[in-house]
C-alpha cells in the first residue's frame, strides 16, 4: 500500500506521523519498515480517525508519547496563524482518557504544552545489572514505565543490555532508562518498545521529562518546573503537589513540521 506520513521534530525526538489508515495488527511492521527507511526518525505514530473528523493517535507498539502527542497536535492545527493558539483534548494509545494538548504557533515553528497522564506509581526496585541487583526508582507512567539511573553507572552496550532485559521483568509495551546527571538538570534517554523489538537512543524524550518532574516531586515534596536538557535540546516539566499527591503534570517543547512524504510498503 501506499502511505503518506509526515517528519515531524519535537525536541529532535525525530517522529514519522502517518496519516494514511493503516490497519492497527500491521503497524508495528509498517514502523519497523519507515524506521528502517528514514535513519534520523526514532518512533512512528499513526493518526487514526482524520475522516470521521475524531483524531486519535495510535503508537507504532501502542505506548504512549507526550512528544508524539503534541506533535499530532501541532500537525492538526499546521494552518494556524503566526501568533495564535489553539488547545485539543487528543486520544493516545496508553493513556486512558484524551490529553489535553496546547499549541502556539511562533516564527518557524509551533510551542506545545501536553498535560501528561499522571504516574501510576513512583517505586524503588530492584534490577538485575550484571548479574547483582540494584536498586533504582522507576516511575509507572500509562502506555511506558521508566527507569531512572546515575549516567555515570552504565555505558551504551550495558544500558541496552540492561534494558532489554528488564522488558521481561517491567510492564507494558514500552520502557526507558532514563541516565540523570542531576547535579546538570540533564538526561539521556534509552527506549525500548518490545512489538517492534526497537531500542533508541532518542535525543528527547518527552514522557522520560515527565518521569524526572515526577521523581523530583516525590523527592523534594514540592511542585517543580525544570528546564531538562536532554541530547536534542531541553523540555519544560512543571507538576503541582497537593497534599502529599501530584495532581498536575506538563510538558512544553518546540515542535517543528517537516516535508510530508510517500511510501509504498508490502503488507
Amino acid at each position: 500500500m501506499e502511505l503518506r506520513y509526515t517528519v515531524i521534530d519535537p525536541t529532535k525526538n525525530i517522529t514519522l506521523l502517518v496519516t494514511t489508515p493503516v490497519p492497527r495488527d500491521v503497524q508495528p511492521r509498517v514502523a519497523m519498515e519507515l524506521l528502517r527507511r528514514e535513519k534520523d526518525a526514532e518512533q512512528v505514530g499513526f493518526a487514526e480517525g482524520l475522516a470521521a473528523g475524531k483524531p486519535r493517535l495510535q503508537m507504532m507498539g501502542g505506548e504512549f508519547c507526550g512528544n508524539a502527542a503534541m506533535s499530532m497536535a501541532a500537525w492538526l492545527h499546521r494552518d494556524l496563524p503566526l501568533g495564535a493558539e489553539r488547545t485539543l483534548t487528543l486520544p493516545v494509545s496508553g493513556a486512558r482518557s484524551p490529553v489535553a494538548c496546547r499549541v502556539t504557533h511562533i516564527d518557524g515553528c509551533f510551542i506545545g504544552t501536553v498535560s501528561m497522564p499522571l504516574p501510576e506509581s513512583i517505586e524503588q526496585l530492584a534490577l538485575p545489572v550484571g548479574g547483582v541487583n540494584q536498586i533504582f526508582p522507576v516511575v509507572l507512567l500509562p502506555g511506558i514505565c521508566h527507569v531512572i539511573a546515575p549516567a555515570e553507572l552504565f555505558d551504551r552496550p550495558c544500558a541496552e543490555e540492561a534494558l532489554r532485559s528488564w522488558s521481561k521483568i517491567l510492564p507494558g509495551e514500552a520502557m526507558g532508562l532514563l541516565l540523570l546527571e542531576e547535579s546538570r538538570t540533564a538526561f539521556t534517554p534509552l527506549v525500548y518498545v518490545k512489538p517492534t523489538d526497537s531500542c533508541v537512543w532518542e535525543r528527547g524524550c518527552g514522557s522520560g521529562s515527565a518521569a524526572i518532574g515526577a521523581w523530583l516531586t516525590q523527592v523534594r515534596g514540592q511542585d517543580q518546573c525544570v528546564s531538562l536538557r536532554q541530547p536534542g535540546g531541553a523540555i519544560q516539566v512543571a507538576t503541582r503537589l497537593e497534599e502529599g499527591m501530584i495532581t498536575s503534570l506538563t510538558i512544553t517543547g518546540t515542535v517543528l513540521i517537516g516535508a510530508e512524504k510517500r511510501a509504498r510498503v508490502e503488507l
